[in-house]
Order: C-alpha cells, then structure tokens, then sequence
C-alpha cells in the first residue's frame, strides 16, 4: 500500500498564497513552501516541476477567484447596472485581496493555461460590453479602458495615493459614469 501524500496540489497553492500575501512574491522559494506545508522540498517537484509552474498554478486560481467575484455580481438584466456591479466587485476584491490581486498584473504567466484562464475571467465582462454596446471590437477596446481605468484607481486607493480630499467612492463613480458612456459615435 502506497504512503497517503501529506499535502495536495491545493493545499500547496493556498500555502503558497499565504507566503506571498504575507511577505510578497519574491520569497517564494520551493523550499519555503515546503516548510510551510510541513513537508521536504523535494515533495513538491511531484506537484508542479519548478517555481515557474506553481507561480502560474497561484495566478490561475486568483484570477479564477476574481472571475467568481465578478460573476456573482451579475444579478441584473440591465447590462450598465451589470457592469457597474462587476466593476464594483472587482474594486472590492482588490481591496479584500491586495496580494492576490497584485499578482494579477505581476506574474502574467505566458502559458496557455494562464492565458485561458485570463480570458475566461474578461469574457463575463466583454460580453455585457458587447450587449451594452452593440459591437465586439468596441467592447474589447472599451474593457481594456475599463481594465486600466480599474487596475489604476484601486492601485492609487490602496497605496494611499488620493490625499487631496473629496469623495474617493464619487470619483469612482464617474470614473464609470464616463467609462460606460454610450459613444455618440462608433470607432
């Protein structure tokens, strides 16, 4: 009878998470999270064949978990108040996750699991783009805007950065006010 394995893929990859929210990206060593899950190093190569591949199994489940945030907004028939909604989530989530979410834009894995799971996450969003605006490509464009617009607000919010007074959830607001603007005439 074969010895139980004393960790798991998951389990490897929430510890993993653990070490980078605590403590950042570059002090994940494979060594480091085998500590953390209480087995030898070389345990973990059965799991994933190098720091590369778990860094892209960790950017795989935070953008699966961004997708889920955004897609448990979705409540509403109405695709602006959808959008608005997922927009909304996704600020949260940055918010709740800040070392999940910061993953997002630094490790960028060039694997084709990464990727898929990068346009699996954007499809919920360009959909309702393209519903709302009646056209794929200037529903793609716009969700890179909308992609930049967000990524910069919450990254301006969290560091700190909007020390100049007013209201931050207004200008986030019109910041979408803006964004979700219907064209007055097509690119």
């Amino acid at each position: 009878m074969p010895t139980p394995a004393k960790t798991s893929r998951s389990g490897i990859i929430d510890a993993a998470r653990e070490l980078i929210a605590g403590n950042g990206v570059d002090s994940l060593t494979m060594q480091a999270v085998a500590d953390r899950v209480g087995v030898r190093g070389p345990s973990l190569y059965k799991h994933f064949a190098d720091r590369a591949a778990l860094l892209s199994a960790i950017e795989q489940t935070v953008v699966a978990d961004l997708k889920n945030v955004i897609v448990a907004a979705a409540a509403s028939r109405d695709d602006q108040n959808v959008l608005r909604a997922m927009a909304k989530a996704y600020r949260r989530f940055a918010r709740e996750s800040p070392a999940a979410y910061s993953l997002l834009f630094s490790l960028q894995s060039p694997d084709q699991e990464s990727i898929a799971a990068r346009l699996s996450a954007l499809k919920p969003v360009l959909d309702r783009l393209e519903s709302y605006l009646g056209e794929h490509n200037l529903a793609f464009v716009r969700a890179r805007v909308l992609t930049a617009f967000l990524h910069g607000f919450v990254s301006m919010e969290t560091s700190g950065a909007f020390r100049l007074g007013g209201n931050i959830d207004d200008a986030f607001s019109m910041g979408l006010d803006i964004l979700l603007a219907r064209p007055s005439t097509q690119m």
